[in-house]
């Protein structure tokens, strides 16, 4: 017997792993850059969904009625897939709210570039982690364990008429708490530098005062960016194990939110 039959059935369920997978790159870091071609896009979504469809559990679909409420479940799976897409993306939002705390204490503010990852206008700092962040992603293969979270959602999520329990997730680490988690994360990559410039603009306060001919507006600037570029290349090594442990809870958080019924 064939694994699977190309009838009716088959082909919804194809469709729908379809729209999910194609949520999930959407929203999923790296390849949802703008810098990558769309067709790219279609492409990775239609070869994941070509490998994954004999492995997707057909259990909840035995008997389901798709000729009603067939607008609803392809709602659940753009749901599905953006959530995981924004779940695995909490480890940039880290990094981007470190990168713009570090460069508003050095006050590089206003040297910004574009971010083909949001779309938008990002500081050099954080531009430079977010690269750093994607480089240590793809080398560490921390990418295949988000691959793998989402087709296990297959299994943990199915495609069926059954709705997802929102009140299961609410108990998991998330809302709130996944927030939170963003900005502890943040604080920490930022605090060797926000701590150095406060002491440091304390103390040029001090000269200031003392000999009043130094114009220390003037003066602290590029102070502090000198500083803040010493502190960045010391502290980097433990910012890389930082982020590699980072990536690890955000990997487990993807698994613990798949696994709630």
């Amino acid at each position: 017997m064939a694994p699977f039959q190309l009838n009716e059935a088959e082909i919804l369920v194809f469709g729908l792993a379809l729209i999910r997978i194609s949520a999930f790159f959407v929203s999923w870091p790296v390849f949802s850059q703008f810098s990558v071609p769309n067709p790219i896009k279609v492409l990775i979504a239609l070869t994941v969904t070509f490998c994954v469809f004999s492995v997707i559990p057909r259990d909840g679909i035995q008997g389901a009625n798709f000729e009603t409420g067939l607008v609803w479940l392809a709602l659940k799976e753009v749901l599905v897939g953006l959530l995981m897409g924004f779940t695995c993306r909490l480890i940039f939002y880290a990094v981007e709210v470190g990168g713009h705390m570090i460069a508003t204490s050095m006050g590089l503010t206003s040297a910004t570039v574009f971010n083909p990852a949001s779309g938008t206008n990002s500081t050099v700092v954080e531009k430079f982690y977010i690269v750093l962040l994607t480089l240590l992603l793809l080398g560490l293969n921390v990418h295949h364990s988000f691959l793998s979270a989402m087709v296990e959602s297959f299994t943990a999520i199915p495609i069926s008429p059954a709705g997802i329990d929102l009140a299961a997730l609410s108990e998991q680490k998330g809302g709130s708490e996944m927030f939170q988690q963003v900005t502890v994360a943040g604080l920490k990559m930022a605090a060797p530098v926000m701590v150095v410039i406060f002491f440091l603009n304390v103390a040029m306060g001090i000269v200031g005062r003392a000999v009043p001919q130094i114009n220390v507006l003037v003066t602290s600037l590029p102070v502090n960016i000198l500083a803040g570029l010493l502190v960045m290349i010391v502290t980097l090594p433990a910012l890389i194990l930082e982020l590699d442990k980072g990536m690890v809870e955000f990997a487990d958080l993807v698994f613990r939110l798949l696994k709630t019924k």
